[in-house]
């Protein structure tokens, strides 16, 4: 029993660093996103504009929900640093898609719950 305890706390231990990587690799991604959603939102297309506002209002309820405490303004300056004309392209394309799929999720929820609401 000593034995189990020990590895499962030392697995523990090993796989944290994997977890808190990928909690970052997601706020990383999650953060390009929102930078992605503010250029949009600069467009004088009122498509682009509104694509934009939701790219950010969705990625930043997916960071706040993850890591309250995450320094979102900081880390959204250095990718926005580091993100050129080709990022934002191969980047909108994944976040809108990512959007895209919580948007027909949204609405499939929608009207499976219309029954409610009559």
């Amino acid at each position: 029993m000593r034995m189990i305890w020990r590895f499962g706390l030392l697995g523990a231990m090993t796989l944290a660093p994997l977890h808190a990587f990928a909690q970052d690799a997601d706020s990383l991604a999650d953060i390009r996103c929102v930078a992605v959603g503010m250029h949009f939102a600069e467009a004088p297309d009122s498509h682009q504009k509104s694509t934009g506002t939701l790219l950010v209002l969705y990625y930043m309820g997916r960071l706040d929900g993850r890591a309250p405490s995450l320094d979102i303004a900081k880390l959204l300056g250095e990718q926005i640093d580091r993100m050129t004309a080709s990022d934002y392209a191969v980047e909108a394309t994944r976040c809108s898609q990512n959007l895209a799929q919580k948007g027909a999720q949204i609405k499939q929820l929608g009207e499976q719950m219309q029954k409610h609401f009559k």
